[in-house]
Parts: C-alpha cells; structure tokens; sequence
C-alpha cells in the first residue's frame, strides 16, 4: 500500500504545480525534483511489493517511505487549505483571485515555507534510498514475485465473462434436500432449525439453496430473510422483515414498537425467516419475541458459528452441521473458479496434479477453495505460473494461524496494487450489508483509487475493477441489472476482518463503532460502523491527516450546528464525507473551506449554504431533504460535478448556466422546467437523468443525450409526456421509467436496440402495446402500472392483451396491472424464459390465460386484487385454470 500513498503524493504534486505555478519562483524545481524522486521509489515499491511480506527490514523500510510520502500529501494539502482560506476563494472566482498581485506579495512567505517543507521530505526520502545497502535491500531480488503490481494492468483489457456466483457454489445438493425436508415437514409449532459451521464453509450458501426451493415456496405463506452479523441493529431488523410484509409505514416507528407490529403482521401466517449470521444469545433475546408460534408450521432458520447459539434457540431441535467438501467436490469447485468459461472441458493434463495439490492445501473449505481457484484464474495456463502460486501459498500457510487466513491473505498479497485499496475500502462498510455498486464506484473515484485509462471514462475503469475482485471470488454478487452489470455487492466476513487488518496495519482505514469525544486514529480514513456520535463530541488536530470520514452508524438523533462544527473544524483535510444516516437541522458555512472534499452525502432538513460554491473539487453530491427546498442555481458553478443526486423535485432557473456542467453524468431528480432549453442538451456525457414535473416539449432535448443508460421522467399532475423523437441511436440506454399519459407511443423502430428494463405508469395506452413490446430483442422486465391508485390512469387502457408465439424471448419478469382488461392470451411460444409473474387490479380478468401452461420457466405467479371467480377458478387441485398454472413452484393471491 505505500505505492498508493507515493502515488497520491505524486498526484497532488502535480496539481500543486498546476494551480500554483503563478508563485513557484524558486520553488518549482524544487517539487519538480521531488515528483522524480517519488516516481523513482514507486517504481521500487512494485518490484519490493511481495518481498516485503517475507521480510521484516523491508517491511519497515517500505512503512517509512509510506510515512514520508502521507507527510507530503498532508503539507502539499494543508497549504492549498490555508491559502484558499486567506483568500476567501470560491470555485468561481479561484484562478482570478490566484493572479491577483496583492495575493501573490501576501502568499510569498507561504511559499518559502512550503518550498522548505518540500526540500525536507526530499532530503528524507534521499536518506531512507540510501539506507538500502546498508540493510541489505539491494541484494533481494524482485524475480520471481508475480507482476500483478505492474502499471502494464492499467492498459485496457477485455471483459471477461461472468464465472460462476454464490448460486453455483457445488457440494451442498444433498445438504439441500435434508433441511428442505426438514423445513417442510415435522411439528406444528414453530421450529427453529440452525445450519452451523466454521466461517467459509458456506452456511449462507446453503441456506439461500434452501430458501429459494421450488418446495419451500410452494409450503410457506411468507418468506423474509435477514442478516445480523456481530454489528447488528435490531431496529433494522425488524423493519427489513416488515418490509417484506409490505409494512413500509413503520419506519417512523419507535424501536420499542417494531416487535408487536412485526407480531401482529405474522400472526395467522405460515413463514419462513432466514436469520443470517447469528452470534449471541442476545441477539436471538432481542428477536424471538416478534415470532409467533400459531402452530401452523411456521419456521425460522437460523446460521452461525457457534452451536451453543444453535441449541439455545431451539433446544429440541438438532443442528445441522455443514460438512467440508469432499476431493470431488472440492475439485470441481476449484475448476469452475480457476478455468472460468471452460466448464465443459477438463483441466489441462498438466496442470491437474499440481492443481490437486494445491486445492488439497484448503482442506475441502469452500470459501478458501474460491479464492484461490481465483487467484490462479488471473493467471497463465503454465506449470510455471501455477507453481509460483503453490510456492507462495506455502509460504503464507506457514506464517499465518490457520489455513484459511493464509489463504485469503495471498489472494489479496496477489492483487495487482491499483485493486488493493479498492479491496481494503470494502472494511470500511458494516458487516453483512449489501453494497449499492454504482455508490461505491463514485467513492473509489472520489479517493483517488481510479486511474485514467485512455479515453474511457472513471466509472467504466472503476466498473472493470469490481469486475476483477468478483472474477478473483474477493468480492460477492448480490444483484445484477437488468443490463447484467452488477447492481448490489457484498463481501464475506472473513475477507472483510481481512480487509480491516491490513488497512489498519497500512494506516489505510481505521473502522470504529461508534464516535466517541476523542476517538484517536492514525488511518488516513475513518469509518463508524455501528453505534452514533457522542453529544459530548470533541476532536483534534489529531484527525487532520484524514481523508474520509464514513458514518454507517445508527440513524443519529439531530445533530446540532456546534457538533457539526466540530466536526468540519477537525476533518479539513477530508476528500469524502457520508453522514447520509446523520439527520442535520441545517448545514454551517464551514462546509466551504473543506475545499479537497469530492464526495458529499448529507441529509440536511434546509437549504445549502452559499458558501458550498466554495467546493470546487467537488465530485458526487447526494442531498437527502424535503421536496422543494433546495435550489441548484448555485450548485452549478462547482464545474467539476459528475454526478448530482437530489431531493425530489429541485428547482433550477432558466438563467442557471447549466452548460457549464460539462462532467455531468448523473442528474437526479431535477424539475423539468424552462433551463431545459437552454441547457439540458449541452449535458452531453449525462449517463442517469431523473425529471420531475414534465410539462413541455422536451424530448428533442432528451433525444439528443445519446450516452444516456438510464432515464426516469414523471410528468406534471394532468399533463402528459411529450411525444419523444427516436432513440435508436441511444446504443447504450438499458432501462426507461415513465410516469404519466404518452401523447405517443413509440413504434418499434423508435425504442433503443438495447432496451433491458421498461417501466410505463399511467401511460393510458389505448391500443395493445405487446404487438410492439414483445419484439423487442434484448427486454428482460416489463411492467405495466396505474401511476396513482386513486385515479384511473392505468398504463394500459384496452379490455384484450396478446402476446404472440416467438414474442418476448428474453422476458425474465412482467408485471401488469390493468382495470380494464378482461382478456388476455398468451400463445404458445411466448415468453419462453419468463420467470415472474403479477397481475394487480385486473378485477374484470375472467381467467388465466391457456398460454401460461407452456410457460415452463415461471417460478412465482402473483395475483392481488383479483375477482373472487378468478380466485375459485385458481384453487388449488380444484379450480378450472389449475392445470395451467400448477407447474408454477410459488402462487400467491
């Protein structure tokens, strides 16, 4: 990690030079020299990067190159912070009042003094390179190591196919089928079953085999599934499992409340609660109430590590306790993690003894076995390579506790080092949570993690990042789009205790449960994970060196402008700040002169201050406020914005120059109001664009945004969307939401090619609209919606809906809801690859379509508020429709 930091020393150099230049007499030499220098060592640290492990000179000599170049970072940064301060700069006006005269004649002195600062960690760096000899470093060979840490991987490289996921994991199928039956049959009273096992060993792969059984759907009324971990908040617990009941409105309940609601919401219900990651005995203490025992059969199922916990749950029901995989199974686990795309064929004759002795080294440990087999998936098809990987692992196993620690620590040891702090940023979020992708690649961006790469843009390097850590089986799929990139991310607990250790050890990232008055760290970035922030909260200079303060802690109780001042007096330095789950009454002007900040999530209850203008480096805002309270008229002079996410319904003025903007890529939620004209289609990089409020002919503006991959508008109340001019030149939008009437459906030809995701809400459509829908290529969810239940604007208006054989190849997911329609049919042929099913509202529908029996790939039907004759002719064994849906494993209605 101490490239990373002289790689950050050297950037900010860089701009240091740039912004600077004006008042650098006498000094510009001076940082030009320093840059070489830095450069040089960086280029040294890459061929040091595997031997500092096995070596505890080099280790320290490499920890005080990190220490100089966090040195240089901090005075290069602190001066431009001081500077701006003293010129009272804002990001309009920085480069005029950079050039004025009396700046420069007042700023002298300042820059003797950095120039000196500069000679000294100059000097430092001189001493600690000259120190090699002496400690023996010149005469340790960098062969040998892998050359993951090389700049080379900064050149493009093709994507590579997505291997196998969690899903796919081997070895559990009979595991499966024992606790499905015990799950489904046995006592009336409420059963807790628990699946225990060491971690890695894929108790939570084992229990979403189970909960997602074609027979576990079809014998529970309700299903939910949550996470605990050692971090856990009950509170969101509780609303998690209460969501899945569709008890969205008690979120504004008190903690104290949540167990009663919960009660009374399963109560007279059959269910199945997954409780994922269990530790204490408390914790089952502070969610066994909320469960009633009805005895209809209802269960939870518990996974932990610890068997005491398990019986203690439930005393007369036995453990299950999770096997390791068998040499078999084993194998053929590390095969489709290894030799990715290459399932059909064996492993290469060569290879296969060596590779068995490698695998033998995981000792039938699934966790392990994935993230080796991902290791080698990086690497050549070689004797030689593979070798070298056999060697290292030794060399880990023999330094590490036990084998799954060794493990783990050389698939991260072998990271090429531009994947290295993206993989440590992972600690910095709470265990067990899923992580929203599109987030976390703005983070990334925001530190300084991602490196240009040609033309391409941040987000799509940073995007083939995350790629690579799932491709080495680091990093885990929770969900993709409907465009297969990946939506939500999670990481196991092990591989994040691992994360923590060695960005602790690297001062990289320190993760605390909670804020306390001092909370002391050395880490450049802080995370709190878990408990709140003292009301007797009082900080340092101590916590200038950092660059990040995340809080994922408990929603706050409000917090005042003295503590928020605090708060920005010590963290001055910061380049990202999330207080997304602190509640502010409003924000202090203060917040202008963290001028480095790139990253910025608040939820504050009032308007910004002017002096945000003041953060010209700013990258990624996200506001959550009230609706109508916030205006972007001055948010638009901060140029280096790329993605804006907003309260609903935010305002900006015709005379905004919103051309200016010309980072943008995300613009979220917006009023669609007259600066359209005279800005929207200057947006040309704009990715993500969410309007409110559309009430005019804007769609030759939308229609000229060709990069666009998202795109949500709402119309006005009574007014209808426009009618659009073609998007078939949009190459890249995937998913369309539309809120309101069409003045005009699009024909066929006018949708864009490769359109994944469709959304129509109240759009009135008065003519079929599957004769055009179905013959789109690449559709993969489709849903037809009212945009408000009090009102009749369904999105489609007709009484007969056809979806003709060969129509909708790729649907995966339609959901239809349609007052009017009284007949549907489905040909045989159609949505072959269908696999959800909801009809809501369709109260006039006289009966399941005939089609739907051919339909062989759907695994859940839904059908709510549907007449009581539908319901009869559903029932089952009984009913007239019966024959057609009874291959379908989960029925709802």
């Amino acid at each position: 990690m101490a490239e990373i930091a002289v790689q950050f020393a050297i950037q900010k150099l860089l701009d240091f030079l740039t912004k600077e230049a004006y008042f650098l007499e006498g000094v510009h030499e001076r940082v030009t020299s320093l840059e070489k220098t830095l450069e040089k060592i960086r280029d040294l640290l890459q061929d040091f990067d595997g031997k500092r492990r096995k070596n505890g000179v080099v280790k320290h000599w490499v920890g005080e190159i990190r220490e100089v170049a966090y040195d240089a970072e901090d005075i290069i940064d602190s001066y431009i912070f001081n500077t701006a301060h003293q010129r009272g700069e804002t990001g309009a006006g920085f480069m005029r009042i950079l050039r004025s005269f009396s700046h420069r004649i007042t700023d002298i002195p300042a820059i003797r003094q950095v120039g000196k600062k500069i000679s000294d960690i100059e000097r430092r760096l001189n001493e600690i390179l000259s120190n090699r000899p002496e400690l023996g470093i010149d005469n340790i060979s960098a062969s040998g190591e892998a050359s993951s840490s090389s700049y080379q991987s900064y050149t493009w490289r093709e994507k590579r196919a997505p291997i196998a996921e969690e899903a796919d994991i081997v070895g559990v199928e009979d595991e499966t089928k024992t606790l499905v039956g015990r799950l489904n049959e046995g006592d009336v009273r409420r059963a807790v079953i628990s699946i225990t096992g060491m971690g890695g060993i894929g108790k939570t792969t084992l229990a979403k085999k189970v909960y997602n059984n074609i027979d576990i759907k079809k014998n529970f009324d309700f299903h939910a599934w949550v996470s605990v971990s050692q971090e856990h908040r009950l509170r969101e617990i509780f609303l998690s499992i209460l969501k899945s009941l569709g008890q969205n409105e008690s979120e504004t309940m008190p903690e104290e409340d949540l167990p009663k609601q919960l009660y009374e919401n399963l109560e007279g219900k059959k269910y199945l609660v997954v409780i994922d990651d269990i530790w204490t005995r408390d914790a089952w203490n502070g969610l066994v109430s909320a469960f009633p025992d009805t005895q209809k059969g209802s269960r939870v199922l518990l996974t932990t590590r610890n068997e005491e916990i398990a019986k203690y749950a439930d005393p007369q029901s036995t453990p299950h306790k999770m096997h390791f995989l068998n040499e078999s199974e084993s194998w053929a686990l590390f095969c489709k993690k290894a030799l990715p795309g290459n399932l059909a064929l064996p492993c290469p004759a060569n290879l296969e003894e060596l590779g068995r002795k490698i695998v033998a080294k995981c000792g039938g440990l699934p966790l392990a076995i994935a993230v080796l087999g991902g290791v080698l998936s990086r690497k050549e098809k070689s004797v030689n390579e593979w070798y070298k990987v056999r060697t290292s692992l030794e060399w880990h196993l023999h330094e590490s506790e036990d084998a799954i620690s060794g493990i783990l620590a050389l698939s991260y040891h072998d990271l090429p080092y531009y994947l290295k702090p993206c993989f440590l940023y992972f600690g910095a979020f709470p265990e067990d949570s899923e992580i929203e992708a599109d987030n976390l690649i703005k983070l990334w961006i925001a530190e300084g993690f991602v490196q240009q790469r040609g033309e391409e843009e941040l987000e799509d390097v940073a995007e083939d990042y995350l790629d690579e850590l799932i491709s080495r089986s680091m990093i885990q799929v929770a969900r993709r789009k409907s465009n297969g990139t990946v939506e939500n991310c999670r990481i196991h607990d092990l591989l994040r205790d691992l994360s923590i250790s060695e960005g602790k050890g690297d001062r990289f990232l320190d993760v605390h449960w909670n804020i306390a008055p001092t909370s002391p760290t050395k880490a450049r970035r802080l995370a709190i994970t878990c408990g709140g922030i003292s009301k007797s909260l009082s900080l340092n200079r101590s916590a200038l060196h950092l660059r990040s303060f995340l809080y994922f802690g408990r929603i706050s109780d409000m917090l005042v402008k003295p503590q928020l001042k605090i708060l920005l007096g010590a963290f001055k330095l910061l380049r990202v700040m999330d207080l997304q789950n602190i509640r502010l009454s409003s924000l202090p002007d203060e917040i202008g002169y963290i001028i480095h900040l790139r990253y910025l999530r608040l939820n504050v209850l009032q308007m910004l201050p002017s002096t945000i203008t003041r953060l010209s480096n700013l990258q990624t805002l996200y506001l959550c406020c009230p609706e109508d309270n916030m205006q972007l008229d001055d948010i638009c002079k901060m140029e280096q914005i790329r993605h804006l996410l907003l309260p609903s319904g935010c305002s900006i003025s015709k005379r905004t120059p919103l051309h200016r903007l010309s980072n943008l890529q995300t613009l979220k939620a917006v009023k669609a109001e007259s600066w359209i004209e005279a800005g929207l289609e200057k947006l040309t990089n704009l990715r993500d664009l969410d309007m409110h409020d559309l009430k005019m002919a804007s769609s030759h503006f939308v229609c000229k945004l060709v990069r666009l991959r998202s795109l949500r508008l709402i119309s006005r109340s009574g007014c209808s969307i426009p009618a659009f001019e073609s998007f078939s030149n949009h190459q890249h939008l995937y998913k369309m939401i539309l809120y309101g009437c069409l003045e005009k459906f699009l024909d066929l030809h006018e949708f864009p090619p490769n359109l994944t995701e469709l959304h129509l809400n109240g759009s009135q459509i008065q003519q079929d609209p599957m004769g055009t829908l179905e013959k789109l290529p690449n559709l993969r969810i489709l849903t037809l919606r009212e945009r408000n239940s009090t009102r009749k604007d369904e999105s489609y208006m007709g009484k007969e809906m056809v979806c003709s054989a060969g129509g909708f190849l790729q649907l995966e997911s339609l959901s239809v809801e349609a007052d009017e329609l009284e007949e549907w049919r489905v040909e045989e042929g159609a949505m072959p690859n269908l696999r959800f099913l909801q009809m809501i509202d369709c109260r006039r529908l006289k009966m399941i379509p005939d089609g739907l029996q051919h339909v062989t790939t759907l695994k859940e039907l839904k059908l709510t508020m549907i007449a009581e004759e539908l319901k009869e002719r559903v029932r089952e064994n009984e009913g007239e429709d019966w024959y057609k849906i009874r291959h379908i494993p989960s029925l709802i209605y």
